[in-house]
C-alpha cells in the first residue's frame, strides 16, 4: 500500500513539473516590455524590449523573424505603434526571456532590422525585402 502511494506520488509531481514547465515554456505569449521613438526629418527609428516568456529560445533567428512580423503587422498585445503618422526606417530590439530579466538587464539577445542601403528611405512595412536582419553579439 505504501509503496502504491509513493509511486501515485512520484508520478503527481513529475506531471506538476511537467505541466508547470510546459507552462514557462508554451503557456505564454512575446510582448513589448519598452519602446523607444526617434523621429528626425523623414527618418524613424524604433527601438524595442520584447519580453518572449520562454526558458529558452532555441533558435533566435526565428524569434527575431517573428517579432519583426508582429511590428509589421502592429500584432503586439500591449502595444500598437502609429503608423499613420511615420513608420519605422530602422528597427531595433533588445530581447529578455521574461519581465525579471528585462529588469535585471540580462538579454537573450539583440537584433536589428536595418535597409541594405542606406541611402534609400526605406520602412519596414512598404519595403520588407529592401531590409536585413542582423543579430548583434
Amino acid at each position: 500500500m505504501k509503496k502504491r502511494w509513493f509511486i501515485c506520488l512520484i508520478i503527481g509531481i513529475i506531471m506538476i513539473t511537467g505541466g508547470c514547465l510546459g507552462y514557462l515554456q508554451f503557456g505564454r505569449d512575446m510582448d513589448v516590455y519598452g519602446s523607444h521613438a526617434m523621429t528626425a526629418d523623414n527618418y524613424h527609428e524604433e527601438r524595442l524590449t520584447v519580453v518572449v516568456n520562454k526558458l529558452y529560445v532555441a533558435d533566435q533567428k526565428a524569434c527575431a523573424e517573428e517579432i519583426v512580423k508582429r511590428c509589421r503587422e502592429n500584432s503586439f498585445k500591449s502595444v500598437r505603434f502609429s503608423y499613420d503618422q511615420s513608420i519605422p526606417n530602422a528597427l531595433y530590439v533588445t530581447v529578455y526571456a521574461s519581465k525579471r530579466q528585462a529588469e535585471r538587464g540580462k538579454q537573450m539577445f539583440s537584433f536589428s532590422y536595418l535597409p541594405q542601403d542606406s541611402e534609400g528611405t526605406y520602412n519596414i512595412i512598404d519595403d520588407s525585402e529592401e531590409f536585413i536582419l542582423e543579430r548583434e553579439e
